[in-house]
């Protein structure tokens, strides 16, 4: 069995009765808990590498979700989760072989505010500046963010997504683990986890 713990927090500070479930390939939930009032949580559960975890508090209303992906449940994992107005999802890192040394990451972030003024495009507007990025632990320098025009399916409709390259922090030989944080100008914040599907 292995031990998914850790804590949540708002922008302000801890946050309780957070529902955080593990997920199937088909976002269907498998395993859940509540955060109690220390904002601590702890799942255990069997071995293995679960496609999705996210976090939640009164979705829509006043906050949005925390999301990872490719999950490894072996032994004990730590998250210490944040959730906001904001949220990152689809999140995904590659190396593009023959460029420069650097990590490119790619992400849709969402916007509470916009999703209820019933905007087109919910997606917040984003420098370089308003993005952390740690990568094993390691903090990690963005180097350039831009603004990708995504297609959703729908004929003539798009949403923004970004694509950010940054460094690979001395020592970091193979990513394991990245974990991202936006911040709008309005200092609300979205975090989201991404482990390497190799990582278990």
């Amino acid at each position: 069995m292995a031990t998914v713990k850790g804590t949540t927090a708002g922008r302000e500070g801890v946050l309780s009765a957070v529902l955080i479930e593990l997920k199937n390939e088909r976002f269907e939930t498998m395993y859940q808990t509540l955060s109690d009032e220390n904002g601590t949580f702890e799942l255990c559960v069997p071995d293995g590498s679960y496609p999705f975890l996210t976090a939640v508090r009164d979705y829509g209303q006043r906050y949005l979700e925390y999301w990872a992906q490719n999950v490894p449940a072996c032994g004990d994992l730590e998250l210490h989760i944040r959730i906001d107005t904001l949220e990152v999802y689809g999140l995904h890192a590659f190396i593009v072989k023959g460029a420069a040394k650097a990590l490119s990451i790619y992400f849709r972030p969402m916007s509470l505010e916009k999703f209820k003024a019933g905007e087109a495009d919910i997606a917040p507007v984003l420098t370089e500046n308003d993005i952390t990025v740690t990568v094993n632990g390691k903090k990690s320098r963005v180097y350039v963010a831009d603004r990708v025009r995504e297609y959703t399916g729908e004929e003539g409709r798009y949403l923004s997504a970004y694509l950010i390259r940054t460094s690979i922090p001395e020592g970091v030989k193979e990513w394991e683990r990245i974990d991202i944080t936006v911040r709008d100008p309005e200092k609300h914040i979205g975090c989201a986890t991404l482990f390497h599907q190799s990582f278990l």
